[in-house]
């Protein structure tokens, strides 16, 4: 079952790039998904995607591929700040880990991929949730982003644009935590028409963290999924971050690891 989940997922995370970037650019050994004229600030909407690696590399031989994969990365997203390179296949991102960990100033990430399974740990209150519209939503989530962001309004514009260009891909809908009158966590749900859905965009403003809320929102962003009918339900956790065990808690179950890497531009090397 979880390889199944996972080879779905791995295909929607596909479909979904090739769907909501600009313009599609290949390199020797993958694609990249650029966004780079209207949302050159946004990380996920400018990726270098890796999905062939040839056999039997040695570590040395990873480094050079990596070194490779960094160069293409340079030319391809020269107009942008960051550089972001992705492997959707567990095998070949761990192999490619190995050899950007050689470079100078890349970092590789391990991020989880989870699939809800079982009923939550614990009962979950979720009365005060409620599905609202983006409009309703855009105010908070842009103070949330500010916050997140130090007060880059060039940033928090491009990344609220995001969501408006996933509903061109699927259907999106949007989850918020009312307390006092106002809302104070959220997420998102996207779904492809096709039977699977994302949970994403989960966050929770400063001063209300460590209450619950996030726990709540997601549980109810999880009951809409099933009862819309969706077969799969899943989202993305950094590993090394708290969030993954939290998800566990709500019945996710680890299906698979995606890698990412990211790096400074030459110039900011030099």
């Amino acid at each position: 079952m979880s390889e199944n989940e996972r080879l779905r997922v791995i295909q929607f995370l596909h479909a979904l790039d090739d769907a909501t970037c600009e313009r599609l650019e290949t390199f020797t050994g993958g694609v990249a998904t650029l966004s780079d004229a209207e949302l050159p600030r946004v990380l996920n909407m400018n990726l270098l995607r890796v999905e062939s690696l040839a056999d039997r590399l040695s570590l040395h031989e990873l480094a050079l591929e990596a070194e490779r994969i960094a160069g293409d990365a340079e030319k391809l997203q020269r107009r942008l700040a960051f550089r972001r390179v992705v492997a959707y296949d567990e095998e070949i991102g761990a192999r490619l880990a190995l050899g950007f960990e050689q470079l100078e100033r890349w970092q590789a990430e391990r991020v989880v991929l989870m699939a809800q399974h079982r009923r939550p740990g614990c009962d979950v209150d979720a009365s005060f949730v409620r599905e609202v519209a983006i409009e309703e939503l855009e105010p908070v989530r842009r103070r949330y982003l500010l916050d997140r962001s130090g007060g880059d309004e060039e940033l928090v514009r491009q990344e609220l644009t995001v969501p408006r260009r996933l509903s061109s891909a699927g259907e999106i809908r949007f989850f918020a935590a009312f307390v006092e009158g106002e809302i104070r966590s959220f997420c998102e749900l996207f779904s492809d028409y096709g039977g699977a859905a994302v949970v994403r965009s989960v966050a929770t403003l400063k001063p209300y963290r460590r209450a619950g809320l996030a726990r709540a929102t997601v549980s109810y962003a999880v009951t809409r999924s099933k009862a819309l009918g969706h077969e799969l339900t899943f989202l993305r956790a950094v590993h090394d971050d708290w969030p993954k065990n939290l998800y566990g808690e709500l019945g996710f179950d680890a299906i698979g690891t995606i890698y990412r890497y990211a790096g400074q531009p030459l110039s900011a090397r030099r």
